[in-house]
């Protein structure tokens, strides 16, 4: 088994993390520090860590915001499809690969092994996240290409009882009345269309603007309002992105097909998944953020979810990483790592701003445990799993 992972500042990054769970540590005195960082040296020696900054900038999407297919919407836990293009030219893997990405997201992995003719199969259990991977990997056909040329926004007329469907709570507050309008007046329109990959790419382009033309934006672990706010008319942003997107189909519009499941991927066995060469994911981050929060705009406008209650299943049904989740879910495996069972001790006679936050370490890390097995059981003799963690890190097993 080999580990490689890229780091630039050690035990800043494991000061950060202990703050992020018990902020009333002194990281510079306590020694417990000393403990977590010494635990993972140790680990590195046991896994013959190798350190490499060839991937150091390929670990975020900053870098992919004007590429191609990658630039229609900004995906914040994303990064960039160069990276699955070097670790699969690393790996001498060729087109004869079958990639996996548990954690497909908006499809980052999935785009890229696209464009380099691999076939690939993700899961994603946000459905709008799925929704967005789906129009990605989709191919369209000539006439599909011409019907999204000739589409037109509607005209504007104002609507009544505009937010009478919505239960969010923020609904009135998320836009200028009459961009909100404009947006339900394209979104009847688009319903009106027959043709299920010009309905879904053209409910894609709302969704890809919903943002830019909002009061709010994402910010960490949900929204916030915008400082300065510039006002976008809806129908213009809808046009511009409409011809971005039609430019990048047609540029990137190749006959290989991707498959994309929307469900846990702790569901992996309820599906038949062709045997897997490669898995590449970046896996949720336990560090308390809700995902679902972070692109609740998205969700809700594009009626996602269209009650609360919906959304708390949504949050149930997901692996557990954020204090959201239903701790009473019960995992196939219990972990017996020898590292997380004396923090999870530590951090359960420490004090913190959660109690539950024990509990999500350990359920996190049961989860993930259960879906790499799942994954080892699927795999190929002699495949790989690459797991993209955090900014700095990249961890490379077969």
């Amino acid at each position: 088994m080999e580990k490689v992972y890229l780091i630039e500042e050690e035990i800043n990054e494991v000061n950060e993390q202990l703050l992020l769970f018990y902020p009333n540590l002194n990281a510079k005195e306590d020694y417990k520090t000393d403990f977590f960082y010494n635990e993972y040296k140790k680990l590195d020696v046991e896994f013959n860590t190798r350190y490499d900054l060839t991937y150091q900038y390929l670990v975020n999407f900053s870098k992919t915001k004007n590429l191609p297919i990658h630039r229609w919407f900004y995906y914040q836990e994303g990064y960039s499809p160069e990276l699955i293009k070097k670790v699969l030219k690393y790996l001498n893997l060729n087109g004869s690969t079958h990639l996996f990405d548990p954690f497909a997201g908006s499809g980052t992995s999935l785009v890229a092994a696209k464009e380099l003719g691999i076939k690939a199969t993700g899961i994603e259990i946000n459905p709008f996240s799925c929704h967005m991977a789906i129009s990605k990997t989709q191919n369209y056909s000539e006439e599909e290409i011409n019907i999204l040329e000739n589409f037109e926004v509607p005209n504007y007329k104002p609507i009544k009882k505009l937010f009478e469907k919505y239960e969010l709570s923020i609904i009135e507050n998320l836009f200028e009345i009459e961009n909100f309008e404009k947006i339900e007046l394209i979104k009847k329109k688009i319903e009106l269309e027959k043709n299920k990959k010009v309905n879904s790419i053209l409910f894609t382009t709302l969704l890809c603007i919903l943002q830019q033309v909002s009061y709010y934006k994402k910010a960490g672990n949900g929204l916030k309002k915008k400082r300065i706010y510039k006002s976008v008319d809806t129908f213009e942003a809808f046009k511009f992105k409409l011809d971005e997107i039609i430019s990048d189909i047609k540029l990137n519009n190749n006959k290989n097909k991707t498959v994309i499941i929307n469900d846990n991927c702790l569901n992996i066995n309820n599906h038949k998944i062709d045997e897997i060469d490669i898995s590449i994911f970046s896996p949720p981050y336990a560090n308390c953020f809700d995902y679902y929060e972070v692109y609740k705009i998205e969700l809700w406008i594009g009626e996602f979810v269209k009650s609360y209650e919906e959304l708390r299943n949504l949050r149930k049904a997901a692996l557990t990483s954020n204090l959201n989740a239903d701790f009473k879910k019960k995992t196939k495996i219990v972990t017996t790592s020898k590292v997380l069972i004396p923090i999870i001790d530590y951090l359960n006679n420490t004090k913190l701003w959660d109690n539950k936050i024990p509990k999500m370490l350990n359920a996190y890390f049961s989860e993930m445990e259960q879906l790499l097995v799942s994954l080892v059981e699927k795999t190929k003799n002699g495949g790989y799993c690459v797991v993209v963690n955090h900014n700095n890190f990249i961890y490379c097993l077969n």
